[in-house]
């Protein structure tokens, strides 16, 4: 079952699913949310010659020698809006500005948003569920597919929409997202930087 509008304010207000920081009310569709876009952008270092496999994991590719990370602020010294230009035929992580909360009773799914896509972006690229126990920011992998160059604004764009969906009956806590040692990515606040794996044992 997909939550409506009315559906998701009573799962937030019975505290089943968070938002931190709360949402803005021009934030609420009707069956989703609009998320705002955070302060960190990390792109790809060119790294001529480099073969790699992420079929265990990031694995080396979160080495610091592959990636680069800019912090934007929300205003520069004389009171502008800081962005991020991603020119036509770049890729870059960034990261939602809002962490959330999937109970064990839901699953998630971040699409991008229309408006974004009828410029050429795109917010991720074959990862959209937000599995349940899940607790943290997003990432958004977002591609310019498009001609121009968009300007990306922290905190104001609003770039994807998360929809919610509700379980027949709860998934048992040991299969929720974060039981397992290999759920490095919980609570992320880096895109590649992530937990180390438990060893066995």
């Amino acid at each position: 079952m997909i939550l409506t509008q009315p559906d998701i304010r009573k799962a937030v207000k019975k505290g089943e699913i968070a938002f931190s920081p709360p949402l803005e009310e021009d934030q609420w569709g009707e069956a989703s949310i609009d998320l705002r876009l955070g302060f960190d952008f990390t792109i790809f270092k060119p790294a001529s010659g480099v073969k790699i496999s992420v079929a265990s994991g990031l694995g080396t590719i979160g080495d610091v020698g592959f990636w680069e990370t800019i912090r934007k602020e929300e205003f520069n010294s004389h009171g502008q809006r800081e962005t991020y230009t991603l020119d036509p035929g770049k890729f870059v992580l960034a990261m939602t500005l809002e962490s959330i909360k999937v109970p064990r009773t839901m699953i998630a799914r971040v699409e991008g948003r229309s408006t974004y896509a009828r410029v050429g972006l795109s917010m991720h690229q074959t990862a959209p569920w937000i599995q349940p126990g899940w607790s943290g920011p997003i990432v958004l992998e977002i591609m310019n597919n498009g001609s121009l160059s968009i300007e990306l604004t922290p905190k104001i764009d609003r770039p994807c929409q998360v929809t919610f969906f509700r379980f027949a009956r709860p998934l048992p806590t040991k299969l929720t997202y974060g039981a397992r040692a290999t759920d490095i990515y919980q609570d992320q606040t880096h895109p590649l930087r992530h937990k180390k794996k438990k060893k066995a044992g």
